[in-house]
């Protein structure tokens, strides 16, 4: 409640009002308009000595018994609340963390597509600005990504160079090498990656290979019983 200090302001002698029991305190404006509450008219800057608030406790007026019971139940209150309040804050501390937690682990964690046990998983490619999605067998004995024709063309891959790879029963293949300006799965980006341009029968492995050139160095685990893979920092 906003107070009006002119309509209920006594002129106390500076310190010459001593305190009953306790019960009395006093209020005083300062010049920027915040009121302060003291149980002491000595806590009272001089300046301000001249026109204060006198109080009084809301239980002054009960019998000392009741007095005490009234006052000790507040500070049950009190204290009550303030430890529904520190329990409050404990929990919205503890729902923060899980929160942030399931977030880091929402962020490790891409869905792959398992199909006995090859795992294909979702890959943006970039070539600059130009990007494309693809589904890329996962080929730890790959040692290159390899992708299809169709995702060449669908990046615009202009520049490239001709090599001769080594397949599957032990066949040699002409292909081309381009460089993938960026290669992203989940949060794993890569710049300057290398691939082959490869034909391959219809289906054999998607949209190609996700090889070693992207792979290396990465630590991570396959759940194939929720199809994710969890990328470990």
């Amino acid at each position: 409640m906003k107070l009006r200090p002119a309509l209920a302001a006594l002129l106390l002698p500076p310190l010459l009002c001593p305190l009953q029991a306790g019960a009395e305190f006093y209020s005083y404006q300062d010049k920027n308009g915040t009121m302060h509450f003291v149980d002491d008219a000595a806590k009272i800057p001089r300046e301000y000595r001249r026109k204060v608030l006198v109080r009084k406790d809301q239980y002054d007026d009960l019998p000392p018994e009741e007095r005490a019971r009234m006052q000790q139940r507040d500070r049950e209150e009190r204290e009550m609340a303030q430890r529904q309040e520190q329990e409050q804050s404990l929990q919205r501390q503890a729902q923060a963390r899980r929160a942030a937690q399931e977030a880091r682990t929402r962020a490790l964690t891409t869905r792959v597509l398992i199909a006995g046990r090859q795992v294909f998983v979702p890959v943006r490619l970039s070539n600059g600005s130009v990007q494309t999605d693809a589904m890329l067998l996962l080929d730890t004995g790959a040692t290159s990504s390899v992708i299809s024709p169709a995702i060449a063309e669908r990046l615009q891959l202009q520049e490239s160079s001709n090599v001769r790879i080594g397949v599957v029963g032990g066949r040699v293949m002409n292909a081309r090498k381009v460089i993938l300006s960026q290669m992203e799965v989940g949060p794993v980006r890569r710049s300057n990656q290398e691939a082959v341009v490869v034909r391959q029968g219809r289906g054999e492995f998607g949209d190609g290979l996700l090889g070693m050139s992207f792979l290396a160095g990465l630590k991570y685990t396959i759940d194939f019983n929720t199809q994710t893979i969890n990328w470990i920092p």
